[in-house]
């Protein structure tokens, strides 16, 4: 008995294979579908057709074919031992009839189309059209991105509208008001609201009294911006506050400020500094240089734990100011680092620390990620960087935190003051340029006892 295998593209050319070798009294043993190459998992890799075939060699060849096989003869080892070779086979009595297909079915199963190998090529086929295509699917991109662009615009165009159109409904010169507040940098949809709540308080007639309308409107205004009054608590109760906040919005430099209020002013507090800035380079050293010029105790904790026992030890101590690392918004492991302070059994009063200068949606962002701390305060600095303060106003309205402290430079502690409605509002500079309004006189600070 000769075995041989045979591989070719499909069956056809695979039989014609065995018959051009072995003859016309070949035995098909067995087929199997085979894959050369491997790459991108299978996908790209060439599928071809195994056939095992088996001939007598008591049967005589003729001339031609006994010639071919001679030249191309590889025999497969006639060992048991490759069981484990599906494609091994041992006709029983020498003879392959009963136990394979003839060769002339096998040929008519051939002729019948194979729809896997069908669909495979398809799948080559389109898989390659995707390669080649690629500078298209750059050109769709780009023309995808023309139309956003066009429909941004448009979108634009609308909301520009819709302003226009609501600056045109408000009667008599309150437009005025509105387009002031939109050029501070409120939001068009607060500004409106604050405006309309005026119109529909006063009513037609009440509006031709410009003072009194201004003196509304800042009314309203006043209420929209929360402030939290004096940091120390009366009675001589001990107060924890700590400042968090993004990376160079000033953490550091408005804890030395604060310190300085509190312990150089007429009413001298008992304060304690804390750091947690163990990451910055020289952020210890710069808050110890501050310390000593304002005789103050200075506490580095590196855990939650060591603040706890920090706190512990200046029981004594009526402010404990606590400044902390700079971390990203998107940075969770220092979310997790201050929340767990907040964890401690401590009561910590925790003050968000934000640039003025920063993008309206970037204060947002920031606002939104630290809140699951959680925020008690914000308070601002850089102040006087700002080219629009009505972003800050707007930031309040939806943080719906009150505000602490407003700094506005670097000079310590000069330039920090205790937040209230009339400094914020003052800072839009709107009401100057509205007729018949000046600005209020700010109420005296309640001092400490």
């Amino acid at each position: 008995m000769k075995l041989k295998r045979f591989e070719a593209l499909n069956l056809q050319e695979a039989l014609a294979a065995v018959k051009a070798e072995l003859g016309s009294d070949a035995v098909i043993i067995s087929t199997r579908r085979i894959n050369k190459g491997s790459k991108f998992f299978g996908l790209l890799s060439q599928s071809m057709i195994e056939v095992t075939a088996a001939v007598d060699r008591s049967i005589p060849l003729r001339g031609k074919e006994a010639s071919a096989q001679e030249r191309t003869r590889i025999d497969i080892p006639e060992s048991k031992e490759s069981g484990n070779d599906q494609s091994w086979y041992e006709p029983p009595n020498g003879s392959g009839e009963g136990a394979s297909s003839t060769f002339g079915e096998h040929l008519r199963v051939a002729t019948i189309p194979d729809p896997v190998a069908q669909q495979l090529a398809a799948l080559r086929e389109e898989m390659k059209g995707l390669l080649e295509g690629k500078p298209k699917v750059e050109v769709l991109i780009e023309s995808l991105r023309q139309e956003l662009e066009t429909i941004r615009a448009c979108i634009g165009e609308a909301l520009a509208d819709r302003t226009t159109r609501r600056a045109t409904s408000l009667p008599g010169d309150m437009a005025t008001y509105y387009e002031a507040l939109v050029s501070a940098g409120v939001t068009p949809d607060l500004a409106y609201g604050l405006v309309r709540s005026v119109v529909e308080t006063l009513g037609s007639s009440g509006l031709a009294n410009k003072e009194v309308v201004a003196e509304m409107l800042r009314d309203r205004m006043e209420q929209v911006v929360p402030v939290s009054g004096p940091l120390v608590l009366p009675g001589g109760l001990q107060k924890v506050v700590m400042l968090v906040g993004p990376t160079g919005v000033g953490k550091t430099t408005t804890v030395a400020k604060l310190a300085s209020q509190f312990t150089q002013g007429p009413t001298k507090v008992k304060t304690v500094v804390v750091t947690l800035d163990t990451y910055r380079v020289a952020a210890v050293e710069q808050l110890r240089v501050y310390a000593r010029i304002l005789k103050v105790p200075v506490e580095v904790a590196v855990t939650p734990e060591e603040l706890a026992t920090c706190v512990a030890r200046h029981r004594d101590a009526r402010l404990i100011l606590v400044d902390t690392a700079g971390r990203s918004p998107q940075d969770p492991s220092g979310r997790q680092e201050l929340a767990a302070i907040a964890q401690q059994k401590i009561t910590v009063e925790t003050h968000l620390v934000l640039a003025a200068p920063t993008e309206r949606a970037v204060q947002q962002e920031v606002v939104r990620r630290y809140s699951a701390i959680p925020i008690h305060r914000l308070l601002f600095t850089k102040l006087d960087e700002a080219r629009q303060t009505g972003t800050l106003f707007d930031l309040i309205h939806h943080a719906g935190l009150p505000v602490s402290y407003l700094s506005a430079g670097q000079r310590v502690p000069e330039d920090l003051e205790q937040a209230t409605s009339n400094a914020i509002l003052d800072r839009m500079n709107v009401f100057d340029n509205w007729k018949g309004m000046s600005k209020r006189k700010k109420p005296a600070e309640v001092e400490v006892g």
